[in-house]
């Protein structure tokens, strides 16, 4: 079955760099590489020493492409993860929040509470592929005023889809609540700030 697929999907992979790896993982790492291609498998390089790590990535990767994370000078993870700190005329934006609510069984219901320190404007958007969907609401202070409320419906496909459920603005605590509808469902939540600098 794994030659079928590798021959199908042909592989691109040059160099894959593990950094600041667990002391644990070597060993994990050693019975791993054992099950899949060798070839694959050379091409991946653990270092569980940071310094040692962002050597090798020196060696390979132009400086101006490794994360400033990393010394570098190029954009940070969070920056490159979210689509911020590009210079193509666009509005740079900061994943801010990041939280995914699993919804065990219909007309269930999941809540995450969260801090905006800044006098900052996020927008809240719910990625899935539940078709059901489920009721979005935003809420200020500990539950108390309901600020914003959509409700998220996908089409008839399988296909993953987002809705966007608004824009809040801080300095302040605010409250997700996701009420699953007719079926169970996964559902990520993403608040998004205009980047700084």
């Amino acid at each position: 079955m794994g030659n079928q697929v590798m021959s199908a999907f042909p592989e691109t992979l040059h160099c894959l760099l593990i950094i600041n790896a667990p002391g644990w993982f070597g060993f994990v790492w050693s019975g791993v590489k054992k099950m899949i291609d060798p070839r694959t498998a050379s091409k991946i390089e653990v270092f569980s020493s940071t310094k040692a790590g962002i050597k090798r990535m020196e060696e390979l990767i132009d400086n101006s492409q490794i994360p400033s994370d990393y010394g570098g000078t190029g954009r940070t993870l969070a920056e490159a993860a979210s689509g911020g700190g590009m210079s193509d005329g666009k509005k740079n934006e900061m994943v801010s929040l990041n939280h995914l609510l699993n919804i065990p069984k219909k007309n269930a219901e999941k809540s995450y509470s969260f801090d905006l320190d800044d006098a900052k404007e996020m927008t809240l958007t719910v990625y899935t592929r539940c078709k059901a969907g489920a009721t979005a609401s935003v809420f200020s202070g500990d539950a108390e005023t309901l600020l914003l409320e959509i409700d998220i419906t996908g089409d008839n496909n399988d296909e993953p889809y987002s809705r966007t459920i608004g824009a809040i603005e801080g300095p302040g605590k605010f409250m997700v609540k996701l009420k699953a509808k007719t079926q169970p469902g996964v559902f990520l939540v993403l608040g998004t700030t205009a980047a700084t600098g």
